[in-house]
């Protein structure tokens, strides 16, 4: 039953990954749909004893993360009833994901499987991202014409810094097994390389500082941890540079440098953080209702551009705006635990990762780049 599960949840996690592009609300329907049937048959198999419950702390958080948009909903606390059901939807899923994951990944050998299919999944992602960039159409996958939805920026992803956390997620694994898979050495370097100037070619600043902080930090970190010996890795380490220079080359680091340049890259982000906290000045118990920070902001905004603002790119700040402090804190604490959890393993540390990003960014709004988080965080809430 854990190996169906594995499978099914990966064949979900695929599916939203690749179907992004597409803004239509079936595809997030479909989805959800997926993770509450996965969640719902593992309910029925540990009901019928078929498989023992597993059970993590980090639920209690996160449960409690959906009962308070259903809170809001019950109380009159929400300022558009209709977005705050969609996002409780959102988060639930998000749960299922995370309670399947869980419960599959108990098995150690179903978790390496799983992590190492992802993996592979995200490579071919990276590789095709990459040459998709160059067709002047702007198609997904040489295939499907986004119009009239916008172009996705990179592959199927419509934001660079969602396809940036996706790679923040799967790097610090794939460094993990370019460090102890000695029969794959050369493989997983490919891999490492491949993922790491994609975020180059993607020009994602927080992605790249975030990927390169991983890079620096992993590596040392699974040697200490499992007493590897510089030596013993040393072919990774020489491929790996050889294979990252010719690659970063390829990716072209122009764009990337030239946002490092801007004066004041934080510009337009200041004033919708700074709105951000007046909407959490006047409503700092329960907030605006989760999914309504854009319906809000107008409200709150320093000054007009004659744009539609869609998020705070600011998660903590969001959090906190739409679901009040106590929502915040909730998410701090599934944060922490995280964080205690992914620095044991070292490989998890990309959901660490990712929960830094959201300060600067919204990268797990969507439910692709969602489920992967979640789906990896059951991965490290079921070892040890």
């Amino acid at each position: 039953m854990k190996t169906v599960t594995a499978v099914s949840l990966w064949l979900v996690v695929a599916f939203s990954i690749v179907a992004m592009w597409n803004h239509a609300r079936w595809v997030v329907s479909v989805s959800e749909i997926g993770a509450f049937a996965i969640a719902a048959l593992v309910l029925v198999a540990c009901a019928a004893g078929w498989q023992r419950l597993t059970l993590s702390p980090v639920m209690l958080p996160l449960a409690a993360v959906v009962l308070w948009g259903l809170l809001q909903l019950q109380t009159g606390d929400t300022v558009y009833a209709w977005r705050t059901k969609v996002a409780v939807l959102y988060w639930a899923a998000n749960f299922a994901v995370f309670f399947a994951a869980l419960q599959a990944f108990a098995d150690a050998r179903i978790r390496r499987s799983f992590l190492d299919a992802l993996l592979l999944f995200g490579f071919a992602i990276a590789v095709l991202a990459q040459f998709q960039a160059l067709d002047p159409a702007a198609r997904v996958f040489w295939l499907f014409d986004p119009s009239p939805d916008p172009a996705p920026q990179f592959g199927p992803f419509p934001y660079k810094n969602q396809y940036a956390a996706f790679i923040e997620l799967l790097l610090p694994f794939a460094l993990f097994r370019a460090v102890t898979d000695e029969k794959r050495v050369m493989l997983h370097a490919l891999i490492v390389a491949a993922l790491y100037t994609s975020v180059i070619a993607a020009s994602s600043r927080m992605g790249f500082f975030l990927a390169t902080a991983e890079m620096l930090i992993v590596p040392p970190l699974v040697m200490r941890q499992r007493r590897i010996p510089l030596a013993s890795v040393r072919t990774a380490v020489v491929t790996l540079a050889v294979v990252m220079i010719m690659l970063a080359a390829a990716a072209g680091p122009a764009t990337l440098m030239q946002k490092f340049e801007l004066r004041d890259p934080y510009a337009a982000r200041r004033e919708w953080t700074q709105a951000s906290l007046a909407m959490i000045r006047d409503r700092p118990l329960l907030g605006f209702g989760l999914g309504n920070w854009s319906t809000a902001y107008p409200g709150y905004a320093p000054s007009d551009i004659g744009l539609f603002i869609n998020q705070a790119h600011d998660d903590w700040a969001q959090w906190a705006a739409e679901g009040g402090l106590p929502f915040a804190a909730l998410m701090l604490a599934i944060a922490v635990w995280s964080a205690r959890r992914a620095f044991r393993n070292a490989w998890g540390l990309g959901v660490v990762a990712v929960f830094v990003h959201c300060l600067v960014d919204y990268p797990i709004q969507r439910t692709g780049v969602a489920f992967v988080f979640f789906a990896m965080l059951g991965a490290i809430a079921s070892d040890g």
